[in-house]
């Protein structure tokens, strides 16, 4: 596998003319210059996927949601869907679950409710979604496993190939504040993109 990492830009009214939409064109640009790029880095353009974790959960779940808003110039005309989506504790919702600090820091204090059900990414979810491995642990206090609970309900409602795992506990960021439960969701997650032919077969370490 190859893997690029997205440093985008976080929301802020000093840089941006519209701070909601920063993140989403700075991810659209990362899918654009991977996929230009596919013959150089030697990947293929068909098995780009996006991961996300936390507020980085929702910006992937906003680029794979939202596919015909194009916020940047493409000319070209290069895809901006990516093949699937690995979500790990994802921020989804901005009217069905808690208002997250993630949210209020992209549209914030008082947001309209146009933009608030913009970027409740459950509700934007149809046939063309990409397929999406879920992680969420129940005993999540900063976000709720509802966020993931609600977006695995739309891909079903969809018929999206989903994996939802949730872990009885590990709180928020498990992997990083949690390391134990790492190679655990990290070998499903190997599982579910073999067996959706998004790599190579990985060989498990005993």
């Amino acid at each position: 596998m190859t893997v690029f990492v997205l440093k985008y830009r976080l929301p802020s009214d000093e840089i941006m003319l519209d701070k909601a939409k920063g993140p989403l064109q700075d991810a659209q640009m990362a899918l654009k210059l991977v996929r230009m790029n596919a013959k150089e880095y030697n990947i293929h353009v068909n098995k780009v996927g996006f991961i996300g974790s936390s507020a980085g959960g929702h910006l992937a779940a906003t680029v794979a949601t939202h596919l015909n808003t194009i916020l940047i110039d493409n000319k070209e005309n290069i895809n901006l869907r990516p093949d699937f989506m690995i979500l790990l504790y994802p921020v989804i919702s901005s009217t069905e679950a808690k208002l997250s600090a993630t949210i209020e820091k992209l549209l914030g204090i008082n947001p309209t409710d146009d933009s608030l059900n913009f970027f409740s990414n459950e509700k934007h979810v149809s046939a063309d979604t990409p397929p999406t491995f879920l992680l969420h642990a129940g005993d999540d206090s900063r976000v709720s496993v509802k966020h993931s609970l609600l977006f695995y309900e739309a891909l079903q409602n969809a018929k999206v190939k989903s994996e939802f795992h949730i872990l009885q506990n590990g709180g928020h960021a498990f992997g990083l504040e949690h390391p134990t439960r790492v190679d655990q969701w990290f070998l499903w997650c190997i599982d579910w993109l073999n067996e959706n032919k998004f790599s190579i077969q990985a060989k498990k370490q005993n």
